[in-house]
């Protein structure tokens, strides 16, 4: 196992492996001992070739995110256990609960990094080019109508745009 994400209502795990496999466990508490799990079924998710680096759980927009060592980033989802887009070339991703929105960073050719948004269905919203390498991400993320939303980039030169 390299990496393991819970669903906030505590009865999924998933768990990523070496091989590129998601596991998937559907598990309840036992009444006799709370402290304990029975493990009621498990579904495995095949779409890397790669290891499974991070995964992420967004129970609101019902998704499930994978990420593995080729750069390869797979939107599945949790309702259909189906893979919903696949992502390429990514190293880095942030994920804005509230508004739905995926920020995916990537090396660029040429140098620097891609900063590419996208929508929880996989639908891509807009893409910058930085000719620095982007470290970190930030959003602004106030209802519409009260302000006007900025993205925050860290760059590896210790600039913030």
């Amino acid at each position: 196992v390299t990496s393991c994400a819970w669903v906030p209502d505590g009865c999924q795990l998933f768990t990523g492996s070496k091989c590129g496999v998601i596991t998937a466990y559907s598990n309840r508490f036992t009444s006799t001992t709370p402290s304990e799990m029975e493990v009621e079924s498990q579904v495995h998710l095949y779409g890397h070739t790669g290891e499974v680096t991070n995964l992420f759980v967004c129970k609101p927009y019902s998704i499930l995110i994978s990420v593995s060592s080729d750069g390869t980033c797979i939107l599945w989802d949790l309702n259909r256990s189906a893979t919903l887009s696949v992502l390429y070339h990514l190293w880095r991703f942030q994920m804005f609960l509230e508004s739905g929105i995926l920020f995916f960073i990537s090396h660029a050719e040429g140098g620097g990094s891609d900063l590419r948004l996208w929508t929880v269905n996989g639908d891509l919203i807009g893409h910058v080019h930085c000719r620095e390498s982007i470290c970190s991400v930030a959003f602004s993320n106030q209802p519409e109508g009260v302000s006007v939303n900025v993205i925050a980039g860290g760059l590896e030169n210790g600039v913030v745009r």
